[in-house]
């Protein structure tokens, strides 16, 4: 496994209350004072394409942020992992490659100045023809852990091990560093090599709660929320950042895919809690024919 084998896909997507803009503008209007209407919110990341230039998306919706990181994994790697629900190829064709695939994940409401994250459950789903083997964190007590320690890095190991470490200053001959963006103009450094797994830089306060839990073998969700207990002096538009790693058996010569639903709640000073919905794709129409005849 080297360096060469890391894939790196970002999507964003919205996340949609369903109230409409004329609905806002009527609310803004009715509580907020005139010095806080229709403030000004920066560049767009994108716009729906079904919407005009002048419909922006309204105040109560959100975006998502996700960039997919992809690595192939030895066989000898899963076979030492605990509970890792591997045959080794039954149900994908046989002689199956298999990925690690991490995500990071990036939730932020639209209106800044008048709304903040409540939770969200982000549900990971593959291809019939896939299999997750195993998943983390699964444990409860993993992000409070991580964000009360000392360290500056989330460490997730080969085996999907999830723990802060401390930043070290010199990296070993398999270690590289990547660039990617996980918002419009956010980006962080990722530090990855065969001994270590993956490094990222620990978003700080920043970092949500979640745990994951099974579906079944195509897929697996995350339970997301800001770090208990609440903190009602949060600033409002805050957002959060989640990292969840996988590895997953795939048919032979593929790559991993993935839809992945977000159904989360927001909490604004005008419209009170609102829920969202929305989600992002992550296919390769080349994988195989099962996109060319409609089976998923």
């Amino acid at each position: 496994m080297g360096d060469d084998d890391i894939r790196i896909e970002s999507a964003a997507g919205e996340l949609s209350s369903g109230i409409s803009r004329s609905s806002v503008i009527l609310m803004e209007a009715a509580y907020l004072p005139e010095s806080r209407r229709h403030e000004e919110q920066g560049s767009r990341f994108f716009r729906t394409l079904r919407a005009s230039q002048e419909e922006e998306i309204p105040g109560p919706d959100g975006r998502v942020y996700i960039t997919k990181i992809s690595t192939r994994t030895p066989w000898a790697v899963v076979r030492e992992i605990r509970g890792a629900a591997s045959d080794e190829g039954e149900g994908t064709g046989g002689n199956p490659d298999v990925y690690t695939v991490v995500f990071y994940i990036n939730i932020r409401p639209n209106e800044t100045s008048t709304t903040r994250f409540v939770n969200a459950t982000v549900s990971c789903i593959t291809t019939s023809r896939s299999k997750i083997l195993t998943f983390s964190p699964h444990r409860k007590e993993a992000l409070p852990e991580i964000i009360g320690s000392v360290g500056d890095t989330i460490m997730v190991s080969p085996s999907l091990e999830f723990r802060a470490a401390i930043r070290r200053f010199e990296r070993d001959d398999t270690e590289r560093r990547f660039e990617v963006f996980v918002g419009p103009e956010e980006k962080i450094c990722f530090t990855h090599g065969r001994e270590c797994g993956f490094l990222f830089p620990l978003p700080g306060d920043e970092l949500l709660e979640y745990m994951g839990m099974r579906t079944n073998g195509q897929g697996i969700f995350f339970d997301m929320y800001p770090p208990m207990p609440p903190n009602d002096r949060e600033m409002p538009g805050r957002g959060g950042h989640a990292i969840v790693s996988l590895i997953l058996e795939v048919p032979r010569g593929t790559t991993p895919e993935f839809i992945i639903n977000i159904s989360g709640r927001v909490k604004g000073e005008i419209w009170g809690v609102v829920p969202l919905e929305g989600g992002v794709h992550f296919f390769n129409p080349l994988n195989n024919d099962d996109y060319r005849s409609g089976k998923r």
